[in-house]
């Protein structure tokens, strides 16, 4: 079985994965990787598969998808299996690139509040005062940085769609997302899974944006399918 490697979206370390790899069976060898702090999404991509193995199963969560789908652009040969997790296809239309401006601009004069302003719009109602949630969010955003946050804002702000790659997949596709996400909703993800052929579509109750914090159990039981079916 190759390995699977896992990347986290903005605003988030490697640590995001944490609850999520605890669920996996020893079988499944897992590595969760950095993005790194670049302003391009194709660049990000080459650089982790400058250091990945020959084959692997790929996951991207949010920003991770994007380079998940930029990886798979760039090298569909080595890529085993592939996950899309509360992410997209799409470029950033123009009031999505607006509300990037504006985060970058709150990003460069007070880092630190940037993650209590998004909680409510990332967060399903019910885990928006989560004090174990609000501890790991906390803990990753002042480990991940305002320069990484903002370089990878304008990344994904620059990305472009990729329709094409979705129809190349051939692969097993696993795409996955909280049936409350405000950031990347669920008929965004139902677009893609009929885009995706033999791809399947996987969406966790009580769940916004941050399925890996929101929704461990069931996301470690739907890669463990995925990796072994």
């Amino acid at each position: 079985m190759a390995p699977l490697l896992l990347l986290p979206g903005l605003s988030s370390t490697p640590e995001i994965w944490d609850q999520v790899r605890a669920g996996l069976p020893v079988g499944i060898v897992s590595q969760a990787l950095e993005n790194a702090s670049l302003e391009d999404i194709d660049a990000i991509a080459a650089k982790i598969l400058a250091d990945a193995p020959p084959r692997f199963a790929l996951a991207g969560f949010s920003f991770g998808g994007y380079v998940a789908l930029a990886v798979a652009a760039q090298a569909m040969d080595r890529i085993e299996r592939l996950a899309l997790i509360a992410t997209g296809a799409n470029a950033d239309s123009p009031e999505a690139a607006a509300s990037r401006k504006r985060l970058i601009e709150i990003a460069q004069k007070d880092y630190p509040s940037v993650d209590s302003r998004m909680a409510k719009f990332l967060l399903h109602p019910d885990h928006v005062e989560d004090p174990a949630i609000h501890e790991i969010r906390s803990r990753m955003s002042r480990d991940y940085g305002a320069a990484r946050f903002i370089a990878q804002q304008r990344a994904a702000m620059a990305r472009p769609a990729r329709d094409a790659v979705l129809a190349s997949i051939r692969v097993p596709t696993l795409i996955a997302v909280g049936r409350e996400d405000k950031v990347t909703p669920l008929a965004q993800h139902e677009e893609m899974a009929r885009r995706v052929p033999a791809a399947e579509l996987v969406v966790f109750e009580r769940c916004g944006h941050l399925a890996p914090l929101e929704a461990p159990r069931g996301l470690a039981q739907a890669l463990t399918k995925w990796m072994t079916h």
